[in-house]
């Protein structure tokens, strides 16, 4: 089966923040989003994880850029 769309942006957020190398405040912002995202999930509000994560991810790919 398929992993929905919310769960695998997740996914990738987690990775994300598992291997990058960013400054530790970066990564605190993060994880929080993660946790955000997550909770969103288990709430069964699948598009606002999905925006949650997104935007983390998006502020990920913008400090990575930065350095």
């Amino acid at each position: 089966m398929p992993e929905d769309l919310a769960t695998g942006i997740i996914r990738q957020l987690e990775e994300t923040v598992a291997s990058t190398a960013l400054p530790e405040h970066t990564l605190g912002l993060l994880r929080v989003s993660l946790s955000q995202a997550r909770a969103a999930k288990a709430a069964g509000h699948d598009q606002e994880a999905i925006t949650i994560a997104n935007q983390a991810l998006q502020t990920a790919e913008n400090a990575s850029e930065d350095r």
